[in-house]
């Protein structure tokens, strides 16, 4: 009867660390259980079963970020014990409360972007908040009021557990006796351990790490077993460390490069098919925004939606199956203009001296004496885009301070058709040959455009079809006003998106579809034999420049990551990067790979066969070349 577990003072802080654990994983619960009804739909497809098994997958990182959470409270009772002021309750207190407000507010935050990103919220959500107007237009897209009301009624119920576990306990001060004393050092050195053994995972030989918590083939099911805090920490943990060590060494150096060298080989000879009838045109290439193939109904996608678009596919050269690299813009426009692929978990937008090394587009024709041009409605300094136009060499820059006068705003900026207007109004007399890079907003969500209403409904299906709608309605009047002008029969255009959607037909975070754009060249600068054609085979983003600047005739060897589009005897693949994983595109095999969870996501691992394994060390030796090209920029 003498043991201090059977006497409650004397028990006291092993008690206190027991219902505080109980506690976390109460409120880790509830905000998975929220997670779980918010996204009921894709949880219905996945099964009840998996919807069941995420909570128990969880618990262990519940556990592990629990572990984590009870460091602070262990070491002030320490000091407790070396002081009769009795600071311990009130600190701990306040301490839970801040705690509780913010996994709450990264429990909303994650509600908010996973509809659209499809991934937990991570380094590269929250470091959006460097830019508050972009990061408040992005959030207009989801249902603030919902959200709010969630957090809110999260509060209220982690105030009822904290109520129902937490505060009737009474921890002892320093006034505490000697025998006690030595009880609650035993107990201190255990709680210790049991913090360590929590925060680690266990007494494996690997520290636990989010690949626990995968189970399913439904992405759904692993990202609710996840725990949203310990996800978002260790997001921030890898990318304050991704400039030093590269998180993808699979193969020694020699046989990754070997592997990646063999993709961008022609079998010899030089068959590149010439389209172009002048080698130097002026080049105006369009990057649009979001613009999936499931709105090109010429690339399978919903009709009716690109009318303009379909009209120039008519006389220009389309290709079929072009990949964005990325999920994002900043991913886009530099997959475009400088051939480099995105790469996961991290950005090298948001490491400017990175961009410093990268070989870019518009730099490589005013080697050849273009005059270049960067035109967007936003703000500049979203994206980084005002870094990347200055060190690509654009002689004028025209962003959101130059469209004072334009009259009609998106939420982003100028519309798409302010935007189309002023440049129209400011090239009526150019220097020639010139270079222009004209970026879209308004199929931006939050998808308000200043036009009657097209597809009627009020589902965001309905409302991006609309902003994808206006885009090409304004492209069409566009290419009207650009008829009359001197340079027009002189000129290419390259239509391209920056990336895809899962709009309008609800695609996952990592299948290829999502991934599938448009990639268009339309001019009277393309020979007649050529005008109407449409060109498959696999490729890139990132394969745009090495092709124009082949059409050009223009010996470049530093876009390195892409290969000529308009070469038969190219390797014809595509690869492309979500939050922690990639894909692998070519006619005969799809693969994706979460990195995280260490498998195949597709196929599945009782389908994969050896000509998948070969598939994916060759994915695998692309990433790890990949990120040691990212780390030495």
């Amino acid at each position: 009867m003498n043991s201090p577990f059977l006497n409650r003072r004397k028990a006291a802080p092993f008690l206190f660390f027991l219902k505080h654990y109980l506690f976390w994983v109460l409120v880790f619960f509830v905000q998975r259980l929220v997670f779980v009804l918010y996204y009921c739909d894709s949880f219905s497809k996945a099964g009840s079963t998996r919807l069941v098994q995420s909570f128990a997958y969880g618990l262990r990182l519940d556990l592990s970020m629990a572990g984590y959470f009870a460091v602070i409270p262990l070491l002030l009772f320490i000091v407790q014990q070396f002081t009769k002021a009795a600071f311990f309750r009130k600190t701990v207190r306040i301490y839970t409360w801040v705690l509780l407000m913010v996994t709450v507010l990264i429990s909303g935050g994650d509600l908010g972007i996973y509809e659209n990103w499809g991934v937990k919220l991570n380094y590269r959500a929250v470091s959006m908040l460097a830019h508050p107007a972009e990061a408040m237009e992005t959030s207009k897209s989801a249902p603030l009021s919902l959200l709010f009301m969630i957090m809110l009624a999260e509060i209220i119920i982690a105030g009822f557990l904290y109520r129902l576990v937490l505060s009737r306990m009474n921890m002892p001060t320093g006034k505490s006796t000697g025998n006690e004393r030595i009880s609650y050092a035993a107990q201190l050195i255990t709680i210790a351990g049991l913090i360590f053994l929590s925060i680690r995972g266990g007494w494996q030989q690997i520290p636990i790490n989010e690949s626990t918590a995968y189970f399913s083939s439904f992405p759904v099911a692993n990202h609710a077993a996840v725990n949203t805090a310990w996800h978002l920490s260790s997001s921030f943990l890898k990318n304050r460390f991704s400039g030093q060590k590269n998180m993808y060494t699979y193969l020694p150096e020699r046989e990754a490069t070997e592997r990646v060298n063999d993709l961008y080989g022609t079998g010899g000879g030089d068959s590149t098919l010439l389209v172009l009838t002048q080698q130097r045109p002026n080049i105006v290439f369009i990057q649009l925004e979001s613009f999936t193939a499931d709105v090109i109904a010429e690339l399978g996608g919903d009709t009716g939606v690109a009318p303009n678009i379909s009209k120039l596919v008519k006389e220009g050269i389309l290709f079929t199956d072009i990949y964005a690299s990325g999920v994002r813009t900043d991913q886009g426009i530099i997959a475009m203009l400088s051939g480099f692929p995105a790469q996961p978990q991290t950005n090298l937008v948001n490491q400017p001296e990175k961009i410093e090394h990268l070989p870019f587009l518009s730099l490589a024709l005013k080697n050849e004496n273009y005059h270049n041009a960067f035109y967007y409605g936003g703000e500049l300094g979203f994206g980084r885009f005002n870094t990347i136009a200055y060190r690509a060499g654009f002689d004028r820059i025209v962003g959101l301070k130059d469209f004072s006068d334009a009259g009609l705003f998106n939420k982003w900026g100028a519309d798409d058709k302010s935007l189309f207007d002023k440049y129209i109004k400011e090239m009526q007399h150019p220097a020639e040959p010139f270079f222009s890079y004209i970026i879209t907003s308004s199929s931006h969500e939050p998808f308000t455009v200043p036009m009657p209403t097209v597809f009627e409904g009020s589902s965001r299906n309905e409302q991006f079809k609309n902003a994808c709608y206006f885009t090409d309605r304004s492209l069409g009047a566009f290419f009207e006003a650009a008829k009359q002008t001197g340079w027009y029969k002189n000129t290419l255009f390259v239509l391209a998106a920056d990336h895809g959607h899962h709009l309008p037909r609800d695609r996952r975070f990592n299948e290829p579809a999502r991934y599938h754009i448009p990639l268009l060249l339309f001019g009277e600068v393309l020979k007649a034999d050529y005008r109407g054609k449409k060109i498959g085979g696999t490729g890139s983003q990132t394969d745009i420049a090495p092709t124009l600047l082949k059409q050009l005739q223009v010996k470049d060897t530093a876009f390195k990551w892409g290969n000529d589009l308009l070469n038969p005897g190219r390797k014809a693949f595509a690869f492309y990067t979500f939050d922690d994983g990639f894909g692998w595109l070519s006619a005969k095999d799809t693969l994706i790979f979460d990195n995280r969870a260490k498998r195949l996501m597709y196929p599945s691992e009782g389908v994969a066969g050896l000509q998948s394994d070969s598939i994916l060390t060759t994915g695998k030796a692309y990433l790890q070349l990949l990120y040691d090209a990212f780390l030495k920029y």
